[in-house]
């Protein structure tokens, strides 16, 4: 049997996903990245769904090895999260992954986790592996290192350690199946619900420089919207909308860097990409953006306790409806902006509003589409929207 000692990274952190196929190998001290000159990548599909407060990732690879049985060391490399719950609460899995699977070629896989130092961005902003897999072995922090780091750093979440689930499997030859699937907590910053990165440009690194047939589905529930950065795909004409759906364009956000990028409104359903003969020349990057004027709004009193500034907030994307658990006096708003808001949940489902006024206002969002199949019913809306249009009667 020839034995070949190969990392193939998922790297994942407390706000960030990131999942990399790319090929890795040993060399003295050093992890350097390498080109896979035997196993190709013939197909992959990766579908995101959101479930509740978390994310579920599921990978399906096909993988072609055209000469003898490889046994390969394969580790999903995931960061210490940051200002985050006390790691040695959860220790040695990492705080925020669970349900971790691997099946390769129908068979489950038993996996360790090494707890190693993280790798570092040089002077010139590039980032450098650790070299944590010295003369054939993973170099594993004891427990009591990490809470000495703990100790004198004295901030749980910000320490310079990577958790590495990792474990070994065996490539024969001919069609290779791995199934990769493991949860996530979604975590938020001041401008983002969340954000969810994806290396795609690891997969060059096979033997066929590509991915033969890619797959993408992403489903974050209904009345979602969110930004895809344009830079794995051109146009986003090549995304089909599986459900109900529109798309708008938006170059106002700091991460659009003044670029075109495509904001998906999705009323119902899901999004997909597919690409044959798919080499990779970005990354995916989902971000859920949070809109301050709207949230703030609704958690102070005083300035911010102005329904017309919701009522502009609201034309951007949709929103999660929750009204404040110390709400200010709404009671003297103008009365078309409380009718304004207190449909939001109807104008979100489609609903066609017989007041003009009301129909003019919801044409005018980034989001709304027309439903001719909704009537309005009040019982199919949430516990917290039904709290909402009651709030705003």
């Amino acid at each position: 049997m020839k034995k070949i000692i190969i990392l193939l990274f998922c790297c994942l952190s407390a706000l960030f996903a990131f999942a990399n196929d790319g090929v890795f190998y040993a060399s003295g001290n050093q992890l350097i990245p390498i080109n896979e000159t035997d196993i190709s990548v013939k197909k992959e599909v990766l579908t995101i769904n959101r479930v509740g407060n978390h994310l579920e990732v599921t990978v399906y690879y096909e993988f072609f090895n055209p000469k003898g049985e490889k046994e390969l060391l394969v580790g999903f490399e995931a960061e210490a999260p940051y200002n985050g719950p006390d790691p040695m609460d959860f220790f040695p899995k990492h705080p925020h992954i669970q349900n971790f699977k691997v099946i390769l070629n129908g068979e489950p896989l038993t996996y360790e986790i090494a707890h190693v130092e993280r790798g570092r961005y040089d002077d010139n902003g590039e980032y450098a592996p650790s070299q944590y897999y010295l003369n054939g072995k993973i170099q594993n922090w004891t427990k009591k290192q990490i809470e000495d780091t703990l100790f004198a750093w004295n901030y749980p979440g910000d320490m310079p350690i990577d958790y590495v689930y990792h474990f070994k499997a065996k490539f024969r030859p001919g069609l290779n199946i791995i199934q990769h699937t493991y949860d996530f907590d979604l975590s938020f910053s001041v401008e983002e619900e969340f954000f969810f990165p994806y290396i795609l440009t690891a997969a060059n690194r096979w033997a066929n420089h590509q991915i033969d047939d890619f797959t993408l589905n992403v489903n974050l529930g209904n009345r979602e919207s969110f930004h895809i950065l344009p830079e794995f795909f051109k146009n986003p004409d090549e995304w089909q909308i599986l459900g109900k759906g529109k798309v708008t364009m938006d170059t106002t956000w700091h991460l659009t860097n003044g670029k075109e990028t495509p904001v998906f409104h999705i009323q119902k359903g899901g999004i997909s990409f597919h690409k044959a003969n798919f080499h990779p020349d970005g990354e995916l990057h989902i971000h859920q953006r949070r809109i301050w004027s709207f949230n703030m709004s609704m958690q102070y009193d005083g300035e911010y306790n102005d329904s017309e500034i919701l009522v502009d907030a609201a034309k951007d994307q949709y929103q999660t409806l929750r009204i404040p658990e110390e709400p200010g006096d709404y009671s003297k708003s103008p009365a078309d902006q409380r009718r304004i808001l207190k449909n939001l949940p109807f104008a979100y489902r489609g609903y066609i509003f017989k007041n003009k006024e009301l129909q003019d206002y919801f044409e005018s969002t980034e989001w709304y589409l027309p439903n001719p199949e909704y009537n309005g019913d009040m019982e199919a809306l949430s516990t917290e929207e039904k709290k909402w249009v009651e709030f705003w009667k």
